[in-house]
């Protein structure tokens, strides 16, 4: 089952399952998922059901639907896409992309407002209600900040899952055994070596560099 979960500046607002029929988001009142801003128009867009898959369109919207940051008219929705209407993002979650199976398993744990998989196959993050702590030996390190108003400071990874950025733009830093993953939290502007990084989790190593929210921080595994 695939769900939508909305937010607003960094604020977890609404989490909505997708079911058999088509699903109108808008300004205006109705039983369909409404976003209370009078930059989302009265029908904004739309998410249809086509079989196993959600097809996102744009409605003729005012201010435009956008996915990962690209206007689009019609979209095939995948796992971890985030729908942008004005201030509002909206993640899609799809359940049969984030399920592994146990023995792949190694952390599934609450970290404030999502919960995170971590497998080693890469692992996906999951705005999933539930979670239980891995007890395997995880990665230590610390980064340490080289730009912006904290720099020189040290941010420890001593915590299973370590929270970096702020307001719109966060991400995630995962521990694994032997590893360290970052993935994007809310925005879509993290950088590490100065590539942009997608949806998903991606590997760090010693003196990787990851920009954020006007922040850079070097990678340092212990």
């Amino acid at each position: 089952m695939a769900k939508l979960v909305v937010s607003r500046d960094g604020t977890l607002i609404e989490s909505r399952f997708l079911g058999e029929r088509r699903l109108v988001i808008r300004r205006a009142e109705g039983v369909d998922l409404r976003l209370d801003d009078p930059a989302v128009s009265k029908q904004h867009a739309a998410v249809n059901v086509v079989g196993n898959d959600h097809i996102l369109q744009d409605l003729g919207s005012a201010n435009g639907t956008f996915v990962n940051e690209q206007p689009i008219e019609r979209h095939l929705l995948h796992h971890g896409d985030v729908v942008r209407l004005a201030s509002f993002h909206i993640r899609y979650i799809d359940h049969k992309s984030v399920v592994v199976p146990d023995g792949e398993r190694t952390a599934f744990l609450r970290t404030g407002e999502f919960v995170v998989v971590g497998n080693e196959s890469g692992g996906l993050a999951n705005l999933a209600p539930a979670a239980r702590r891995s007890a395997v030996k995880l990665q230590r390190g610390a980064l340490r900040v080289t730009k912006g108003k904290r720099a020189g400071e040290k941010v420890r990874i001593d915590k299973a899952v370590v929270a970096i950025g702020n307001g719109a733009q966060r991400a995630a830093i995962l521990r694994r055994p032997g590893s360290l993953c970052v993935a994007p939290v809310a925005g879509e502007r993290l950088r590490v070596n100065g590539s942009a990084i997608g949806a998903g989790w991606h590997p760090l190593r010693d003196r990787d560099v990851i920009e954020l929210a006007g922040e850079r921080y070097e990678v340092r595994l212990a």
